[in-house]
C-alpha cells in the first residue's frame, strides 16, 4: 500500500511539473526539476564536457543529456526531462580572458565584447525558439578539483527541458562567440548550429 501511495505521489508531482511548465518547454534558468539547479549540472557534466563528451565520464543524473555524439539522436521513455549541454569554457591555461572567480562577472564575462561575446544562443524545439542569452543559463563558476585537462573551475551553459509528448522531435542549438578576447585567444570567432533527434517512444 505505501509503495503504491508513493507511486500515486511520484506521477502526481511528474504531472504537476510538466503542466506548469508545458510539455517540450525550456525551463526557466531558476527552475529545479527533480531537485537540480544548472550550477548542479554544470558541476555533474564537468568532467564529461572537458573530455569532449568521453562517455567514461558521463554523469549519472536523472535526465537525458542531450550532447553531441554520433548520430545526434537520443530515445527516452514518456516523463524523461532533458538537460541541454550547450558551451562550456573552463579557466586551463590558457585562460582566454578574464575568467570569473564568481557569480557576479559571469555576465559581462560570457556576453561582453572585450570577453567572449557570447549572442544568438537559443535553443528551438519542433519550431518553438528560446533565447539563452541570460546569465541565468550559466551554471558556474563550479570547481573543477579532479578535472582532466588541470583547469580548476568551469562555465557550462545549459537549459532544462520538461517532458515531451510521444513521438519524434527535433531540437536545434545555437550560439555565437566573437568577443575580442575570445578571437585574440582562438583566431577568430565561432558560431555552431547543432540538430538533435529525440525520440520519445
Amino acid at each position: 500500500v505505501t509503495r503504491c501511495f508513493q507511486a500515486l505521489i511520484a506521477a502526481v508531482l511528474l504531472t504537476s511539473s510538466v503542466t506548469a511548465f508545458g510539455q517540450g518547454n525550456v525551463l526557466p534558468p531558476q527552475a529545479t526539476p527533480k531537485g537540480y539547479s544548472l550550477d548542479d549540472m554544470a558541476a555533474a557534466v564537468a568532467n564529461f564536457s572537458i573530455t569532449g563528451n568521453d562517455p567514461a565520464y558521463y554523469p549519472d543524473t536523472p535526465f537525458q543529456i542531450i550532447y553531441n555524439r554520433p548520430g545526434r539522436t537520443f530515445s527516452v521513455k514518456p516523463g524523461t526531462f532533458l538537460y541541454l549541454k550547450f558551451f562550456f569554457i573552463n579557466d586551463a591555461k590558457p585562460t582566454i580572458g578574464d575568467f570569473p572567480t564568481d557569480k557576479s562577472e559571469v555576465a559581462d564575462y560570457v556576453f561582453g565584447p572585450d570577453q567572449l561575446g557570447g549572442h544568438d544562443h537559443e535553443v528551438e524545439i519542433d519550431g518553438q525558439i528560446t533565447s539563452l542569452d541570460s546569465p541565468g543559463y550559466v551554471g558556474g563558476p563550479v570547481a573543477t578539483p579532479n578535472s582532466p585537462d588541470g583547469s580548476e573551475n568551469l562555465l557550462q551553459i545549459g537549459a532544462f527541458v520538461s517532458p515531451l509528448k510521444k513521438g519524434t522531435h527535433t531540437i536545434v542549438i545555437r550560439g555565437v562567440f566573437d568577443g575580442q578576447a575570445f578571437v585574440d585567444a582562438v583566431g577568430g570567432p565561432f558560431a555552431a548550429e547543432i540538430t538533435y533527434t529525440v525520440i520519445v517512444e
